[in-house]
């Protein structure tokens, strides 16, 4: 029978590698580095285990691992310090990924193969899901908009001020998955495909020094900058 749980473990130790107590540490600590995880094996038993960067928590990964092994593991929870540091002034937002599974667009097994290619391409993790044929853009766009708490917009719908778009280079937009489609409350508004890419957002910044952004799907900004780019006199609104 399978369970994952939690107990204490001694207050000295702080590290931020996440300790596993388990039958089986050496085919648990194999399973994470495959994940691409930092794991190693503190002593019999125990398995030392920390993600970077990831999409996922460990908690999801280790169920997922102990329900198809049948193989119970329980966590080593590590003490709160003595001095608290204050709450920030916004709550963490969910991860994608977490968002997705919860919502059963994708399964467990995808995210965790998604998260290792994302980690060894350097793709980014939505863009690898479409790739795999796991997601819609839709989907991706509107959990992208969930997680990062941004305004999603359907450019077919909207449509895209011809004047505004050619403040960026049709050849940026088409890379980076961006355009800008009009103003808003005093600001251009930029619609990105995944405002997470850094790339893009520097891309962005270098034609529009504070752009009001929102998320719209990829093969709509790709088929706004083909129109755009064919239109005459760089005015008017498109429209799909």
């Amino acid at each position: 029978m399978n369970a994952v749980g939690v107990r204490p473990f001694p207050a000295d130790d702080l590290s931020p590698m996440r300790r596993i107590r388990v039958s089986e540490p050496v085919r648990l600590r194999d399973y994470f580095l495959r994940l691409g995880a930092k794991a190693e094996i503190l002593e019999d038993g125990l398995v030392a285990v920390e993600l970077e960067d990831d999409e996922s928590s460990i908690e999801d990964y280790l169920q997922n691992w102990s329900t198809v092994n049948g193989i119970s593991a329980v966590f080593e929870q590590a003490p709160a310090p003595l001095a608290l540091v204050p709450a920030p002034f916004f709550n963490e937002r969910p991860r994608l990924g977490e968002l997705l599974v919860d919502r059963h667009l994708i399964t467990v097994e995808q995210l965790a193969e998604a998260v290792v290619e994302s980690r060894s391409t350097g793709v980014l993790l939505g863009r690898v899901l479409l790739q795999q044929g796991w997601l819609f853009e839709d989907e991706l766009a509107r959990t992208l908009a969930t997680q990062l708490d941004l305004p999603y917009v359907n450019i077919r719908v909207t449509g895209v001020d011809r004047s505004i778009a050619n403040m960026m280079p049709a050849e940026t937009g088409i890379r980076f998955g961006a355009i800008p489609i009009g103003f808003f409350a005093g600001r251009v508004r930029v619609a990105f495909a995944d405002p997470c890419d850094d790339q893009a957002q520097e891309a962005v910044k270098l034609h529009v020094s504070n752009p009001d952004v929102v998320i719209a799907e990829l093969s709509d900004i790709e088929s706004a900058w083909r129109t755009v780019g064919h239109a005459n006199g760089g005015s008017g609104v498109w429209t799909s």
